[in-house]
């Protein structure tokens, strides 16, 4: 009986060492940022884990040198450089942690398939330029909402545990 319980003592650890080593690795994926900036530095862009874009700086000259066409693309393209980087960092921490042998490039990619698209755009206030050809909606046929009630995902989220 003594065996046994050795034996139940020592997985017991195990798992305490394994979860405290995998705690340890959550939170060095959630501190991982990159920055990408410019050959000029006049802009720089930071991204967080998971592609969170964190921070976009922009020089005061920034408006006088670029038009806001290629701002955007700039911001874009900085922002892909970055996240990028961000997917190297991860592999390289969830490689210390999965068997020898394993992908961490595949196990990232099958956890965000269900993320959201990438920016491939962006829209200028005004009108006055877009840097996407992405699908639009035009004056004419506007997009159509179910409600004209403000809508608050707070409030979505008391409608759905009421519904349970």
């Amino acid at each position: 009986m003594t065996d046994h319980r050795t034996q139940v003592e020592e997985m017991i650890a195990d798992y305490r060492r394994s979860s405290q080593r995998l705690s340890e690795v959550d939170e060095e994926l959630a501190s991982i940022e990159e920055t990408a900036a410019d050959e000029r530095g006049d802009v720089s862009v930071t991204v967080g884990s998971g592609g969170a874009l964190r921070r976009v700086w922009l020089a005061e000259q920034v408006y006088r040198t670029h038009s806001p066409d290629e701002l955007g693309g700039l911001i874009v393209r900085l922002s892909a450089t970055a996240t990028a980087r961000i997917a190297e960092r991860t592999d390289a921490v969830l490689a210390t942690v999965l068997p020898s042998g394993s992908d961490p490039a595949a196990l990232r990619a099958d956890s965000t398939t269900t993320a959201a698209s990438a920016v491939t755009g962006v829209s200028v206030p005004d009108g006055s330029a877009v840097a996407d050809n992405g699908p639009r909606n035009s004056a004419a046929e506007p997009e159509q909402d179910e409600s004209l009630e403000p809508r608050s995902w707070l409030r979505d989220v008391g409608a759905a545990e009421r519904d349970r």
